[in-house]
């Protein structure tokens, strides 16, 4: 297969259910798997167990030994295991709360292939939960309203957001560029994968990333620019990303056993 398909999912099986389907309507040349990684969850291994699922999906369930929780560190490893065991010249990501539009993997190795770079991504419309548009003026990864106002007003001066639209036109901006845009979804990304066996996703997070919220594809982006290396972008916003995940949700635990430093 040309690329993989890796989701992680924990205790959202209708979730899990969308993000398959959604990933069944990519078509790009040489095909695709899609590797499901259940994160040591029994409802979701029963709904993976018991439906009929198409040829090119495979799962596995990921245990957990003592004391092992969620968070970024997880997130972490369980990617960097499916990349290992991938055979696949490409990966992308899809988490179990996101859907692509149709013509993401096609447009994101039309993209590779044009440049020949190894890191190309798309872009994303961002939704509530409830499927309605984002259009609020605020950054959703901040969580103080004056400081939110002023990260929208940033991006926007910086054309990543604009009024009256949920696109937002991420991108990575290399070193040494003044005031630098450094915002790519994991989900937004076809990275190469001999790349992320060098560059693998880092699986050490403090009290410092919990207070600026810094998950594990922020951490991906600092070495990639760090690596100087070569980053395209499709400029098609084919990632349709809902809000509630660990990294914008203030209000309630994402779940019980979470910690962002374990």
């Amino acid at each position: 297969m040309a690329v993989t398909v890796v989701t992680l999912t924990r205790t959202r099986p209708a979730l899990l259910a969308r993000a398959l389907a959604s990933a069944q309507t990519q078509s790009p040349p040489g095909g695709f798997e899609h590797l499901v990684v259940a994160d040591d969850c029994d409802e979701t291994h029963a709904l993976l167990r018991g439906r009929e699922l198409p040829g090119n999906v495979r799962w596995l369930l990921a245990g957990r030994g003592p004391g092992e929780v969620s968070g970024p560190g997880r997130s972490s490893r369980l990617r960097n295991m499916a990349v290992r065991i991938s055979e696949s010249p490409w990966i992308t990501f899809l988490d179990d709360d996101n859907e692509w539009e149709p013509d993401h993997l096609t447009s994101l190795l039309e993209c590779a292939r044009r440049t020949g770079h190894r890191a190309v991504h798309s872009q994303l419309r961002m939704f509530h939960p409830d499927g309605t548009p984002y259009l609020e003026q605020l950054d959703p990864w901040t969580a103080d309203e004056e400081a939110a106002r002023a990260e929208y007003a940033r991006m926007r001066a910086r054309g990543v957001v604009a009024p009256g639209t949920c696109v937002r036109r991420d991108r990575l901006d290399p070193l040494d560029t003044p005031d630098p845009v450094v915002s790519v979804d994991t989900g937004e990304w076809l990275l190469a994968r001999e790349l992320l066996l060098r560059l693998p996703f880092r699986d050490d997070f403090d009290a410092a990333d919990e207070a600026a919220r810094t998950g594990e594809d922020d951490k991906l982006a600092a070495d990639l620019r760090r690596a100087r290396e070569p980053v395209s972008c499709t400029g098609l916003p084919t990632l349709r990303y809902y809000l509630g995940g660990y990294s914008n949700n203030f209000a309630s635990a994402f779940d019980p056993t979470f910690s962002w430093q374990a």
